[in-house]
């Protein structure tokens, strides 16, 4: 808990008036992609086999390619891992599975793309494309195991992460984290811009650092996005004190919370779980205005 700061207090209730003549923004929850045509598929990825077994035991899917080492994916089409682990071992500063093509699906069916704890590399990566989906798929020992960057429509779903640096992450994206498990990694999933991602049915835990990284984005108008965070809890209480991250708890803090609040129910952004349990100060459940007299010390 902070101090009850006047200035601080005044320009807290400043700011709140200001976000509440703010229009909500819209958030964008992509439908999952979906599987194309198999007459779609043209040719197999580099260095794919024609077929394989799963997990299971199952054969490859017709008109899937079976994927048996790291490999560019440059064609739209379904594509299964060919056996139960991929051994990927990427030069420095590239991923084993890199999804470039639109119109892709991505199927684990249960296998995993197993690292060597090489700095910069990534198991997964979906970059420059849209309407792709990763699933059902395990990635460990990554610095980061599954990564969308400059993509749209994005369906991560039924990934497990362990054991990365950072289990999923999200930048300059539109993508849906679905149904994943996130366990042992550095951070858990990283949201760079969280306004257009959706996080559902997710379970992090045994983060060293953080389950979920993601700011939080207040305004995003005329091509400017003012964000704050993400929100860091120095004490390791579950409580959010450094509400901008700076690194510091104090009258900014203090002015910001009320802006969050304000903006989380007018629709201007909406916190995930996570920061919504984080800034529950007043331990009611829910994220509203009492939080802010909580924190900064004031009777209700």
């Amino acid at each position: 808990m902070v101090p009850a700061r006047s200035v601080g207090l005044a320009v807290a209730v400043a700011l709140a008036v200001a976000v509440a003549g703010v229009a909500p923004a819209h958030s964008t929850d992509a439908p999952d992609a979906a599987a194309p045509d198999a007459a779609a598929t043209n040719a197999p990825a580099t260095n794919a086999a024609a077929t394989a077994t799963d997990a299971t035991g199952d054969a490859t899917p017709a008109g899937a390619t079976a994927l048996d080492s790291c490999t560019t994916v440059d064609e739209s089409g379904r594509y299964v891992l060919a056996g139960g682990t991929l051994d990927g071992n990427p030069p420095i500063s590239s991923p084993c599975l890199h999804v470039t093509a639109d119109d892709v699906v991505l199927d684990g069916r249960g296998g995993k793309v197993d690292g060597n704890g090489v700095s910069d590399t990534t198991g997964v990566l979906v970059d420059g494309a849209a309407n792709v989906t990763v699933r059902n798929l395990r990635v460990e020992n990554w610095n980061r195991g599954v990564a969308v960057r400059n993509a749209s429509r994005v369906t991560v779903r039924g990934v497990t992460a362990r054991g990365n640096a950072i289990g999923v992450g999200v930048r300059n994206a539109s993508a849906r984290v679905v149904d994943a498990t996130v366990a042992s990694n550095l951070r858990g999933v990283v949201l760079a811009d969280p306004g257009d991602d959706v996080l559902r049915g997710t379970r992090t835990r045994g983060s060293h650092v953080v389950g979920v990284h993601a700011p939080v984005p207040l305004v995003d108008a005329f091509g400017v996005r003012l964000a704050l965070g993400p929100p860091l809890d120095p004490d390791g209480d579950g409580r959010y004190e450094d509400v901008t991250g700076d690194g510091d708890v104090g009258v900014l803090d203090v002015a910001a919370l009320p802006v969050v609040v304000a903006a989380h129910h007018l629709g201007v952004m909406a916190a995930t779980t996570d920061q919504q349990r984080g800034f529950d100060f007043d331990g009611d459940g829910d994220l509203g205005f009492d939080d802010v007299f909580t924190y900064v010390g004031l009777p209700l």
